[in-house]
Parts: structure tokens; sequence; C-alpha cells
């Protein structure tokens, strides 16, 4: 394949896109499900509640084995049987009848669907068909979260007061199998050797093969395998930062709405600026993909982490008469979380991309989500003794800064393998 023609990694580009969207768009869209299901069955919002939690647990647990199946059989295998399983729960979740229904079908069988063809899927793809791009690809594709967010969740609102929430979910199994399968079986690929290329573009019988070096900013790879990654201080140091950035945007991100009304405003208010932050999270992918392709991983990260924790400043600072801070966190925080999306799959890569990668990423995730989850009980748990959210801020703000810390770490470990 000559230089200047269409490099086929952008096509998987856009169906990760897809992918994300429709995942995302199921995974937010239980925000409405919540309140008409617990209203026929007259059951608490906690015991509902709990459907959610539990989703979330086991969508990380289910991400070491995700990344096995993902390095055996890749993506054109596993995302189509991933589809199948979502559709197949979600159909199941229409015909519920208890609670222990619910957290079966979907608090246990949709999350494994969502993982294997959601965030932790994509980040152990992606980084395969891009080196010099890295970055700006993988925010591309991860900007079809936010989308997912804006489209899907009013979408399924509409239909849900239009038909109930029973015929909601049988859209969403159907649109599901008809959206997601037939692209990813067709279009997917394992990487771009598979068809003759190389990562970027280019022929794999050319001299370009032989003296390609990617982006000058990416390190020779710490370990191609997850025996040596184990042993490397890089591999600990992003696990530290896999935890600390979870666990601080996770607990702001849960907590946001609770707090805006808390401060005085209203929920819609609340609600309007997490939609406004969703938002800006799209368009804060693909920006700070592109950076970390330019100034590189630890500086992009670093302005990332930075405009989230002035994000949280202004929460916490928040009153009505300044409520002008409202939308500097929309934009500030909104800007920096996204950060994470493109750049740590993409500095996973460049450390450790290899046979084992998939699981390599898979602990990452399980240990970030451990770090969400642990995070957004207690941002609730200091709320319940404090009667406000200021120290949870104030932690999630901290814990921003040890994240930053160690990821600089690694990099820093990295390149003395050089």
């Amino acid at each position: 394949m000559a230089r200047g023609k269409f490099f086929y990694g952008w096509v998987i580009i856009g169906v990760s896109f897809l992918n994300l969207a429709v995942a995302f768009g199921i995974w937010y869209s239980f925000s409405v499900f919540l309140v008409a299901v617990s209203r026929e069955f007259s059951w608490s919002r906690a015991a509902v509640s709990g459907v959610f939690s539990l989703f979330m647990m086991v969508q990380s647990l289910a991400a070491v084995m995700i990344g096995a199946f993902i390095d055996r059989f890749g993506p054109r295998i596993v995302f189509p049987a991933a589809s199948v399983l979502i559709g197949f729960s979600l159909w199941l979740t229409s015909t519920i009848e208890s609670i222990s229904a619910y957290y079966l079908w979907y608090g246990v069988l949709t999350p494994v669907g969502i993982c294997a063809i959601g965030y932790i899927a994509h980040s152990m793809v992606l980084p395969r068909w891009f080196e010099k791009k890295r970055g700006l690809a993988i925010g591309i594709a991860m900007a079809g979260v936010g989308v997912g967010m804006q489209v899907m969740v009013p979408l399924t609102q509409y239909i849900i007061s239009l038909w109930g929430w029973r015929v909601a979910y049988r859209i969403l199994a159907i649109s599901t199998l008809v959206v997601l399968f037939i692209p990813n079986a067709l279009l997917q690929r394992r990487n771009p050797e598979e068809i003759g290329l190389i990562p970027d573009g280019g022929a794999m019988d050319t001299e370009e093969k032989r003296t390609y070096q990617g982006f000058v900013d990416v390190p020779k790879p710490v370990a191609q395998n997850l025996s040596h990654a184990l042993r490397s201080m890089a591999f600990w140091f992003l696990v530290a930062s896999s935890f600390f950035t979870s666990f601080a945007v996770q607990s702001t991100l849960i907590h946001q709405v609770a707090a805006v009304v808390g401060k005085g405003f209203s929920s819609a208010k609340g609600a309007l600026f997490f939609g406004l932050t969703g938002i800006i999270g799209s368009a804060g992918k693909i920006l700070f993909g592109y950076l970390s392709d330019r100034l590189g991983r630890e500086p992009a990260f670093t302005l990332g982490m930075g405009s989230a924790f002035l994000g949280i400043v202004s929460l916490m600072l928040l009153t009505p008469q300044y409520d002008f801070l409202l939308y500097a966190y929309a934009v500030l925080f909104g800007l920096g979380y996204s950060s994470v999306a493109p750049i740590f799959p993409a500095r996973s890569a460049d450390f450790f991309l290899g046979p084992d990668f998939g699981k390599i990423v898979g602990i990452f995730s399980l240990i970030g989500g451990m770090g969400g989850a642990i995070g957004v009980w207690f941002s609730g748990k200091l709320f319940d003794l404090t009667g406000n959210y200021t120290t949870s801020f104030l932690l999630a703000a901290v814990f921003m800064i040890l994240n930053v810390l160690f990821f600089r770490w690694a990099g820093t470990v990295a390149r003395r393998h050089k």
C-alpha cells in the first residue's frame, strides 16, 4: 500500500466509534430505566441501583478474561459475539418479574458483553493499528462514548414514555444486533499485519517496514509478555496511576449532580451540566489524543489532569453567587477527565504491545474499575459523615496529583530501557 492511499485503520476507527456509542448508550441509559422499573414494581431505589453497581463490578472483573479472548481469537470473533450476548441479555431483561432476575440478566450478563465491545476491549485493539497517530486515532474512536450518551439516553427515555420500558429494552436488544453485529463481522481485523500492512499504513514488504520506528516520543517497549511486564516497575506505576485516576474521576462524575443540587441549584441544572461535561469530554478525547502524539504522553496527561484538577476546585468553590464556576467546572473537568481515554491505552501500548497486550490492559482495567468503585462508595460515605462533598472532592484533587506522578514515573523508568 503506497503512501497517500487510504489506510484501513481508519475503517477500524469508524467501526469502533459506532461500537462505543452503542455500548455506552446502553450503559448510561440505565439512569432512565431505573425510574421506570422501580415505579412499576415498587422496588426501592437502593435495590435497583444495586443492579448497576453489580454491572460495574462485573464489567471490571471480566476485563482479564476478555483480554485473553481478544489475544487468542481477535476482535472479528469477539466483537460480534459480544453484540449477540448484549442483545440476548437485554431481551431477557425485558422479561423480568423479580429483582433477582434484573440482577442476573442486566447486572451479570450484560456487562460481560459490554466489556467485550466497550472501552476495555477497544483499549486492547486500537493501539495495534497506529503508532505515529496512536493518541489521535484512539481519541476519535473514544469520542463515540459522549455521542452515545447524548443520543441514546434521551431517545431511550422517549421510547419508554411512548411504549414502556419493556419495549425499550427489546428495541435496544434488536438494535444492538443489527447495528453492531454486521459491521464488526465484516470489517474487523486483528491487526494491520493480518492484511499485509503496518501501523499507520504502508506495505509490509517495503523498506519502510524495516526502518519504521514510529513517533519519537514512543520509548522502546518495556515488555512484550505478561510475565516480563509483572517484573517491570513501569507496569506497577501504571497500575497505581490507573487506580488513582479512576478513583478521582468516577467519584467526581457520579456525585457531581448531587453536589450541584446541594449547593442550591436545581436538579435540572445539575443534569444539564452533566450533559455539557459529556459533550466537552467528546471533544477533549480527540484534542488530548492529538496532543499526546505531538507533545508526548506525559505532558499531555499532565495538562489533562491539571485541567480536571482546576475543574474540581471550581466545583468545590461553587455557590449560587458564583454560578459562573459551574461553567468553569463543565469545561475544565470535561476536557481534563477525557484525556484518560486516549492517552492511557496509547501509553500502555507504547510500553507493552505484544502477544499478551490484552491481558495486560485487562489488569489495568480491573484495577481501574476497583479504584472507581471504591471512589464512588467512599465519596458517598464521606458525604454521610460530613454532610457535604468538600472532603470528597479535596481527596479527588489530591489523587489527581498522585496519578500524574505515577504516570510520569512510569515513563521515566521505561526510558531507561532505551
